[in-house]
């Protein structure tokens, strides 16, 4: 009886034992995953004793192992999702000049993919300034940053030849610095509004003084002696009311320019029969064609009369008021300008063309700048503001239409408007609109407004 109590008891250390000689493996095999960086498992609970202790710290400690795990997963999930949203560039090199880091905006500028990583920068991204900027912020020691903007080749989106790009490096956390992180930022456009506003900025300096010192200088010979001179007072004064209305129409010009970028001068659009329209338009020009002995043509006789778009009459007579006389202008004596209505699916397709000078290939995509002229001391001689176009593109855009041209230097230029087809039930929305731009009450969405918002 003796032996088989003892042979019990035997069994049952010996299985305790086994327990916790399992518990005690299973928590060093959890501590070797953790040191190879994984995930430890939970080891089954012992109940008592130092060993069941262990076990459950052991447990407690990986849950809050794992808990951590997620977090820094998720976090690093999230920094991935941004860093890929970003429009800049973000790159991470160590201090062997190697890549660790690329976002998807520096893989499509520079160029790289995923395989980059662990790579030279140098062979990567040959450009000299690039490799300058990340040699200059490597050699930083503290965390202060480096800073500098960038001229690199390579045609860019709108196929200019270089593009501009703001550089700002930083060290990464530690000493010595574990890598550096260098963040480009593309300001090609950026730099092409500034030289637009700087361009802007003289063009109408000079535009305004042209006129001013011709009035200042006819007023201050009036003063001096010739107010009774009667053989140039007269003609000094018709100087004067001269620049004063080229003034006047400059001023005029800039500030429906201005009216129509900020979305104030929307126009009242409703259904509007377009050949009726065009016709007074066109016939406003014949006298000053006639001057020229030009053919001043209009054709609409495969375009259906009853053909309708949705604008403002208003709008469409500055609009080919500009075109046509445009056109006149630059055409020289016994040539033609023709105006051509035509339906182009769902649009209504309107071209003013003519025999003149035309215009060089690569002006064409800035004609429609402000001031900006091809030739500017035959445009002054001819008169104008050089806000014509401008103007004309910024109404063509506010009725949702598109403008384009096409020239060739000595045979004439073409330009063409597309404008939207009236559909039933605008004329209705249009009146409602109207309604309640006095009433501060909308119903439905104002097309100009938005048009203008949009732009």
């Amino acid at each position: 009886m003796g032996w088989a109590v003892a042979a019990c008891l035997g069994l049952i250390a010996g299985g305790i034992l086994l327990r916790q000689w399992r518990v005690v493996v299973s928590v060093s095999q959890g501590l070797d995953r953790l040191a190879l960086g994984q995930k430890p498992k939970l080891v089954r609970a012992f109940p008592f004793g130092p060993v069941g202790r262990l076990a459950r710290e052991f447990n407690a400690a990986t849950i809050e192992i794992r808990a951590q795990a997620s977090r820094r997963e998720r976090d690093h999930s999230q920094l991935l999702v941004v860093l890929g949203a970003m429009a800049e560039a973000v790159v991470a090199v160590d201090p062997r000049r190697r890549l660790l880091f690329a976002n998807a905006s520096a893989h499509q500028l520079f160029g790289l993919d995923a395989s980059s990583v662990g790579r030279l920068v140098a062979e990567l991204i040959r450009v000299p300034q690039v490799q300058e900027a990340v040699d200059a912020t490597l050699g930083l020691e503290s965390p202060a940053t480096h800073q500098a903007e960038l001229v690199i080749p390579g045609r860019d989106a709108a196929g200019r030849a270089v593009r501009y790009l703001s550089a700002r490096g930083s060290p990464l956390p530690g000493h010595p610095a574990p890598g550096v992180v260098l963040v480009f930022h593309d300001v090609t456009e950026l730099r092409r509004l500034e030289s637009m506003r700087q361009d802007f900025v003289a063009n109408a300096s000079h535009e305004l003084k042209t006129p001013l010192a011709s009035i200042k200088a006819y007023a201050e010979t009036l003063l001096d002696w010739a107010i009774h001179d009667e053989s140039v007072n007269i003609r000094f004064l018709e100087r004067i009311d001269e620049q004063a209305n080229r003034l006047d129409q400059l001023i005029q010009d800039l500030l429906s320019l201005a009216r129509l970028e900020s979305g104030q001068g929307a126009f009242e659009h409703r259904p509007i029969v377009l050949a009726s329209a065009l016709e007074p338009c066109v016939e406003s020009h014949r006298d000053r064609a006639a001057a020229k002995s030009l053919r001043l043509l209009f054709n609409a006789r495969n375009f259906p009369r009853e053909t309708t778009v949705f604008a403002d009459e208003e709008a469409l007579h500055q609009i080919f008021n500009n075109l046509i006389d445009n056109a006149i202008k630059y055409t020289p004596e016994g040539g033609r300008v023709s105006v051509s209505c035509l339906l182009d699916g769902d649009m209504a397709c309107v071209e003013v063309e003519d025999t003149g000078i035309g215009i060089p290939r690569d002006e064409l995509t800035r004609i429609f700048e402000r001031f900006y002229r091809v030739d500017k001391t035959r445009s002054r001689e001819l008169g104008g503001t050089g806000l014509g176009l401008s103007i004309v593109k910024h109404v063509v855009q506010s009725i949702g239409g598109q403008i384009d041209v096409t020239s060739r230097v000595g045979s004439g230029s073409r330009f063409t408007v597309l404008l939207p087809r009236a559909t039933e039930g605008q004329g209705g929305v249009e009146r409602e609109n109207q309604e309640a731009r006095q009433t501060g009450v909308w119903t439905h969405p104002d097309p100009a407004a938005t048009r203008a918002s949009q732009d």
